[in-house]
Parts: structure tokens; C-alpha cells; sequence
């Protein structure tokens, strides 16, 4: 039962993360496996399987640090773009505040009534 779920988990997850997240959720599906095997099976857990979930737990943290720290340094790449100024005149403004008319139709996706 433990394994359908835990297989269901990751389709669920296929297409929603990148590669490299899949693949670390998966390298934590087996630390969960493994973990639960000791807990309740009663399976030996030696020092390499110990070592091993440990750098998987290890690496997790390394990765995630890095996603955080490429998320942040994109979004202060994108404050610091200088702000074009518009070459809008105040016509253009109320026009679009005032929503666009062609052959007197209103855009539907602004949400405006059709004028026959």
C-alpha cells in the first residue's frame, strides 16, 4: 500500500517539476523507503545505508539553497532593469481606461457587453 502511494506520489509530481526536482524527490522517496523498512519491518539498517540517506539529506539542502539563491538573484536582476519611459499620450491612456470599441463591439475579454 505504502508503494502504490508512494508511486502515485510521483506521477502526480511528473510535469510539474523540473528533472533535477524530480530526481531529488525520487533519491527522497528511497530514504522514506528505507526509513520505514527499519521502522516497521524491523530491517537492519547498516552504516552505509545510514551514510548514504545522509548525504541524500545533505544534498537536498545544498539544492534547494541553490534554487533559492538563483530565484533571488533573477528577481533582483529584474528590479534593477532601469524602467523605460511611455510613449503614451494622455489619448492612449483613456482609450485603454476606457476599453476598446471596433464597429461598436467591446473587447469581450475586458469584460464589456457587445453594442449592436
Amino acid at each position: 500500500i505504502l508503494a502504490v502511494f508512494c508511486n502515485l506520489s510521483q506521477y502526480l509530481c511528473i510535469g510539474r517539476f523540473s528533472a533535477v526536482s524530480f530526481q531529488v524527490l525520487g533519491h527522497m522517496k528511497t530514504v522514506c523507503v528505507l526509513i520505514l523498512g527499519w521502522l516497521l519491518f524491523d530491517s537492519a539498517l547498516t552504516a552505509k545505508n545510514i551514510m548514504g540517506m545522509s548525504v541524500v539529506v545533505i544534498g537536498m539542502i545544498i539544492y534547494s539553497w541553490a534554487v533559492e539563491v538563483a530565484k533571488q538573484a533573477t528577481a533582483k536582476s529584474f528590479s534593477m532593469m532601469p524602467v523605460k519611459e511611455t510613449d503614451f499620450t494622455e489619448e492612449d491612456v483613456s482609450l485603454l481606461k476606457s476599453g476598446f470599441e471596433i464597429n461598436g463591439t467591446k473587447d469581450i475579454e475586458l469584460g464589456g457587453a457587445t453594442k449592436q
